[in-house]
């Protein structure tokens, strides 16, 4: 992070933002345990900081995004998994986990994964307009990359979900 900041090379304005934003988003389990909205367990955490590090550090930072052509579809299918996590959480914090109601449950899970998505796409979009990047790549692939990356997501949240109804159906048995 810091050689990013110091660096002799040619210093990006995107790298730049990634990297004053990698603090911020680090202290949100501890924002969201402190002001007594949620407290994270340690898996939540873990998996947290591992996105955090996959997506900001290693697919932007280090350039994975460019170096690997499945490190994209990857992280995007990782986001897919974890937004079902939290959308989970949000189903049993809120007590609305039921057998009766479990298709309910699981399209909210998928639902969500996929409202996830679309705003992710349009905050690179956004960017993109305004800092005249190409993060959808569009001048490639017109609408691809993004709509790839958005059923991808949508995979990632199909699972969590499947998951879900896996599990309740074999706990209320």
């Amino acid at each position: 992070m810091v050689y990013n900041l110091i660096s002799s090379q040619e210093l990006k304005l995107t790298c730049l933002l990634t990297t004053l934003c990698i603090f911020p988003l680090s202290m949100v389990p501890y924002l969201l345990d402190k002001i007594k909205v949620y407290h994270m367990n340690e898996l939540l955490i873990f998996l947290y900081y591992l996105f955090l590090l996959l997506a900001l550090v290693m697919g932007c930072l280090l350039n994975f995004y460019s170096k690997v052509w499945w490190f994209d579809l990857f992280v995007h299918f990782a986001s897919g998994v974890f937004t079902g996590i939290v959308a989970f959480i949000l189903l049993q914090k809120n007590k609305l986990i039921s057998r009766k109601y479990k298709w309910i449950g699981f399209l909210f899970m998928i639902m969500t994964t996929i409202g996830v998505a679309a705003c992710w796409e349009y905050f690179e979009f956004i960017c993109d307009m305004i800092f005249d990047s190409d993060a959808q790549k569009v001048i490639a692939s017109g609408v691809t990359d993004t709509m790839t990356d958005m059923l991808i997501a949508t995979l990632g949240g199909f699972l969590s979900s499947c998951y879900y109804l896996y599990d309740l159906m074999k706990k209320n048995k």
